[in-house]
């Protein structure tokens, strides 16, 4: 095998190598994401305790969806 075959077997095995890092990095992005509103402008007469509702703070995606719901029901605009 010459040099230059060496070089090519050499860069193909980088490029394999930097594709796992990318696709690795990329999941760990992904997963890394939390899921978070903001539900800070409300009627005067409803007061929230905290503002800021992520979905990792609850057991499953549902029970937040049904806490945004309501605090929305409270007539609170979530972002």
């Amino acid at each position: 095998m010459g040099y230059a075959e060496n070089q090519f077997r050499v860069s193909k095995k980088t490029v394999r190598m930097k594709k796992i890092l990318l696709l690795l990095a990329l999941a760990f992005t992904f997963a890394s994401c939390q899921k978070c509103v903001d539900c800070g402008e409300c009627p005067e007469e409803v007061t929230l305790e905290q503002t800021e509702f992520c979905q990792d703070e609850f057991d499953d995606k549902d029970e937040y969806d049904k806490a945004i719901a309501l605090i929305e029901a409270f007539g609170c605009d979530c972002k």
